[in-house]
C-alpha cells in the first residue's frame, strides 16, 4: 500500500564542502519566506535552532559498520533559507548501534517520506531499537531518548514502523504478530516517557481516531507502513503500481480503515473502443485542498477533482519538460509554493523551490545539497519539510 522509498534519492561521489552553498536569485517573495532570526557571518550554523521559520529542512543518511561489523547510521539534518539558500542550521550524528531509522537510510524499511520520522522542531528522530522497540533519538547527540530501565521485565511490540504526529508529538506504532492477515491495533506515547504512558487503540477503534482530523488518519496509517495523504476532509489517496489512483474515505462502520470511494474520475478512455480504460496514475504527494492532489509522476503535477470526485476537472504538470528526475515535494506552510530535490547532469542534487500560481514555469533554485564531510561517500537525501 505505501510507496517505497519515493522520499529517499541516493546521492554519491567524493565528499564535498560541509556547507552547502545558496544558489540563484529570488524572483520574488511570499508569506512562506519568513524572515530568519540571527542571519549573520556571527551565526553558529551547529546550535542554531533546525526548524525555524522560512527554511527548508533535508536529512542526509549514510550507514557504516561498527566495531562489531554491524550497520549503524549517520544522519545530518540541514536547514536552508528560502530566500537564498544559506545554510542556517544543522546537526549531525552517529546513530546507535541496532537503532533502525523509520525510513530515508536504506531500502529495506517502510516506504514512508521523511517528515514522518521527526518531530515538530526537528529535535528528535523516530526509529526501531534492536529491531523490536519503539523510541527515538536526539537528532545532536544520537542518543535514545528515555531508555528504558534495563532492570525491569517487559514485552517489546516488534513494530514495522514508528512514526510522529505532527501535531501532538507522539509516537504512534504498531506491533508485529506472530499470526499473519491479524488486524493490528496502534500504540501511541509521550516520546520522552516510555512505559508509562503508553496506551493502546485497538483496532475496532482506529477509525474513531482518525475521523478526529486528517494528521491524525495519516499518522495511523503511517503507523501501518501505509504513506497515504488525507485531505482536510477526510479523503485518503493511495497509488497502486497496476491499478492507478484510489481515493478512499475513512471507514467508520465497516470491517476496514478505509472504504473505496468509487470515481469515475480515475478512469480515462481507453485506447479502443468499448475499453473501460485504465485509472489514472498518480503518486500521491500531499492534498492542497479537498479536490487537489499533487501527485510525483512523470515528475509533478496536480489533479484537481469535482466536488464530488466524478471528474478530473483539471490536470496540471508543475514543472518544465525535463528528463531529470524529482524527488520527494513538500509544500510551504502557506500552501502557495513548494520545494523538491533535483539531479542536474552532473550529478549534483539541487534543492529548487517552484509557485503553484506559474504551473511549468521554471523553478528557483535555492541551494546545491552537498553531502556533510563524515567520512562516507554515499548519502541518501530526503527533503523533510518546509518549516
Amino acid at each position: 500500500m505505501g510507496r517505497q522509498f519515493r522520499s529517499g534519492l541516493a546521492v554519491a561521489g567524493a565528499m564535498l564542502l560541509l556547507s552547502a552553498c545558496g544558489g540563484g536569485t529570488d524572483s520574488g517573495t511570499d508569506g512562506a519566506l519568513g524572515d530568519l532570526p540571527g542571519q549573520g557571518s556571527n551565526k553558529d550554523v551547529k546550535k542554531a535552532t533546525l526548524a525555524q521559520k522560512g527554511t527548508v529542512s533535508a536529512m542526509f543518511c549514510t550507514t557504516r559498520p561498527d566495531a562489531e561489523g554491524r550497520t549503524v547510521y549517520g544522519v545530518t539534518v540541514r536547514s536552508y533559507a528560502v530566500k537564498d539558500g544559506a545554510l542556517v542550521a544543522e546537526r549531525s550524528s552517529v546513530l546507535p548501534s541496532r537503532f533502525k531509522p523509520t525510513s530515508s537510510c536504506k531500502g529495506d524499511g517502510p516506504g514512508l517520506p521523511a517528515h514522518y520520522q521527526f518531530n515538530k522542531d526537528l529535535t528528535m528522530l523516530a526509529g526501531l531499537s534492536k529491531g523490536s522497540r519503539a523510541t527515538a533519538v536526539d537528532t545532536s547527540t544520537g542518543l535514545e531518548i528515555a531508555p528504558p530501565d534495563q532492570d525491569s521485565f517487559g514485552k517489546d511490540l516488534k513494530p514495522n514502523a514508528v512514526v510522529f504526529h505532527p501535531v501532538t508529538g507522539q509516537l504512534w506504532y504498531d506491533s508485529d504478530p506472530d499470526n499473519y492477515g491479524v488486524k493490528l491495533p496502534r500504540y501511541f506515547r509521550d516520546p520522552k516517557n516510555v512505559a508509562a504512558s503508553q496506551q493502546m487503540v485497538p483496532y475496532a477503534q482506529l477509525t474513531g481516531h482518525m475521523a478526529k482530523d486528517k494528521e491524525t488518519a495519516a499518522t495511523i496509517l503511517a503507523a501501518g507502513k501505509n504513506d497515504s495523504p488525507v485531505s482536510p476532509s477526510g479523503v485518503v489517496a493511495q497509488g497502486h503500481t497496476t491499478e492507478g489512483l484510489g481515493l478512499f474515505r475513512v471507514d467508520a462502520g465497516g470491517d476496514g480503515l478505509l472504504k473505496e470511494l468509487k470515481s469515475a474520475a480515475l478512469r480515462v478512455p481507453g485506447p479502443q473502443q468499448g475499453d473501460t480504460g485504465l485509472k489514472q496514475h498518480c503518486d500521491p504527494a500531499f492534498w492542497r485542498d479537498d479536490t487537489t492532489l499533487v501527485c510525483r509522476h512523470d515528475s509533478l503535477r496536480q489533479l484537481t477533482f469535482s466536488a464530488d470526485y466524478q471528474r478530473v476537472a483539471k490536470t496540471e504538470k508543475l514543472l518544465p519538460e525535463s528528463n531529470r528526475g524529482v524527488g520527494e515535494p513538500t509544500p510551504s506552510p502557506d500552501g502557495k509554493s513548494f520545494a523538491f530535490i533535483s539531479k542536474t547532469d552532473s550529478n549534483q542534487w539541487v534543492l529548487y523551490r517552484s509557485d503553484f500560481a506559474t504551473p511549468g514555469a521554471q523553478p528557483v533554485k535555492i541551494a546545491d545539497l552537498e553531502p556533510p564531510l563524515d567520512g562516507a561517500d554515499d548519502h541518501r537525501v530526503s527533503l523533510i519539510r518546509w518549516n
